[in-house]
């Protein structure tokens, strides 16, 4: 029923925005001139464009789905041709048989020189005479036409409508989004390792480079070869070769491992993990460009190739996955997409118990359906999931971690628009859950959250207003490095977290040397921090 409500309110909420539009742009221009010409502010600009480019990616993937169309009836235009026909001849027949008459409005000529050149083509609709089996067969002709024009019209509008219904949506959640604070200090050596943490590898296939190089929507350092297949993966081996060294318990993927969830991309990844010892386990969550990617030149409205890259993940996880998992995994056997969507569902959270008492969960927070090319990057953990982790949380006490793809909260600071798209919706829920359960016994009950997606470095906390504290780290690209106003800083990275006697949670970045763009390049500021309990 709310879903329902919703529709009707997207479809009714177009005419009024489209309205509000014609209002605001005069006074938009009468601003730009009374403001004698002064430019705007970049960052107002960047919003704008932003949402421009938002609406455009989808525009144009909804115009390649009309293509699609057109090609469907190109490789059956004779059949359409021969069905078009048998129609004509059936309405012909019709209106001949019953003798249908001419109504007056139909066969009333305009007068004037246009009506002496049209005056040939109502020869079929003679007044207060029958309608003849031309006339019959050109009145289901023009019918079919007009038919397919305005399905096409209710079509784009539907879209129209509902894109930006969702755009709305989820730019108001994200206005109650948690906010994060950062911890700063030096790190305090000690501590045991509890795992390593590789996220954002966005692995290639066939010596391509990443979607976001490609697209130019990241920028790479000036001077150094642009990364291909082959440079990913061999700084991924090298990652894995300093990891092994140190002997985790756990090597922990946070999403995007591949670039587009092209099986390829997952071979090279399954390659280049098998230089992790044997006693290590390993959990991996998906990201949104493993199972929701949505191009705009490849769109997925009824998400069909989803459901084959969810298909795919699940069996590369039954694969690459290490350790006593809770729930068991199962491959879901290829029936319709709609099933296969719910099968990934049941698998998370991942639970694992390490020694020491310390719990460790991985999350699938990829549950938000994307339809439309500009929103395939929102996050959402789904309410059955988190029911599912706060049954776990009650079952026992002591130190907790929980990995998953998408940020929970935004940083301190300015909204940015271009944030509103890349967060999880629900994540304030799980930030309210942890810290209710870590203020239940503060000494014991540290919590952690370890995160990717942005390619950004940040250590930050998290308090309820009740007083309970959630520590929470985001890792950049592990192979592409930390990301600054749409800079990359090429530099590949791991991150080893680790728990002190007392309870504290740690995170160590360990800068990969030979992927440095430069001798000089540093990481970013707070490599090493203690994020508290």
């Amino acid at each position: 029923m709310r879903r329902a409500a919703l529709r009707i309110l997207y479809l009714a909420l177009l005419p009024v925005l489209v309205l509000f539009a014609l209002i605001v742009a005069p006074a938009v221009v009468v601003s730009r001139i009374a403001s004698r010409g002064r430019v705007w502010r970049p960052e107002t600009w960047k919003k704008i464009s932003y949402g421009s480019r938002y609406f455009g990616s989808s525009f144009r993937g909804r115009l390649g789905e009309v293509v699609d169309v057109i090609d469907v009836v190109r490789d059956r235009v004779i059949l359409l041709v021969l069905l078009l026909a048998a129609l004509c001849l059936a309405g012909g027949l019709i209106v001949h048989l019953l003798e249908i008459g001419v109504p007056s409005w139909v066969s009333a000529r305009p007068d004037g020189p246009f009506a002496s050149s049209i005056g040939s083509d109502l020869a079929w609709f003679p007044a207060g005479g029958r309608l003849s089996f031309g006339g019959g067969a050109a009145l289901v002709l023009v019918g079919c036409v007009a038919l397919a024009l305005l399905a096409l019209g209710i079509s784009l509008y539907a879209w129209l409508a509902f894109a930006m219904g969702e755009a709305i949506r989820v730019i108001l959640r994200y206005g109650g989004a948690a906010t994060l604070f950062p911890d700063p200090g030096d790190a305090i050596p000690g501590g045991r390792l509890v795992l390593c943490q590789l996220s954002d590898l966005h692995l290639t296939a066939d010596g391509r480079e990443p979607y976001e190089i490609e697209e130019s929507s990241a920028a790479w350092p000036e001077g150094v070869a642009r990364p291909d297949t082959a440079d990913l993966t061999g700084r991924l081996r090298r990652l894995v070769a300093e990891i092994a060294a140190m002997r985790p318990p756990l090597v922990a993927l946070t999403g995007d491992m591949t670039d587009l969830g092209e099986e390829a991309q997952w071979a090279e990844l399954e390659a280049a993990l098998a230089g992790i010892p044997a006693a290590t386990q390993v959990l991996m969550v998906p990201g949104n460009h493993d199972i929701a990617i949505n191009l705009g030149t490849s769109p997925d409205p009824y998400l069909t190739k989803r459901a084959e890259r969810e298909q795919r993940f699940i069996e590369v996880l039954t694969r690459v996955e290490r350790g006593p998992f809770q729930p068991p995994l199962h491959i879901p056997a290829r029936k319709r997409a709609r099933r296969r969507l719910r099968a990934i569902a049941g698998l998370y959270p991942r639970r694992l118990d390490l020694e020491g008492g310390i719990r460790i969960f991985g999350l699938n927070s990829n549950r938000y359906r994307s339809r439309f090319v500009g929103s395939n990057a929102i996050g959402q953990i789904g309410g059955g999931q988190l029911r599912r982790l706060a049954r776990a949380l009650r079952r026992g006490t002591g130190p907790v971690v929980v990995l998953l793809h998408h940020h929970v909260a935004r940083l301190a600071g300015p909204i940015s628009l271009n944030d509103t798209f890349m967060i999880a919706m629900d994540g304030p829920r799980l930030l309210e859950m942890l810290a209710a359960y870590q203020q239940k016994n503060p000494r014991k009950n540290s919590a952690l959250v370890l995160h990717g997606h942005k390619h950004l470095a940040f250590f930050g906390h998290y308090r309820s207003k009740s007083g309970g504290r959630v520590s929470v780290y985001a890792h950049p690209s592990s192979t592409l490095g930390h990301e600054t106003d749409g800079h990359l800083d090429g530099i590949a990275r791991f991150a080893a977290i680790r728990l002190t006697d007392e309870g504290n949670w740690r995170v160590e970045t360990h800068p990969l040397r030979s992927a440095r763009v430069n001798e000089g390049a540093r990481a970013p500021r707070g490599a090493r921090g203690e994020l508290g309990r």
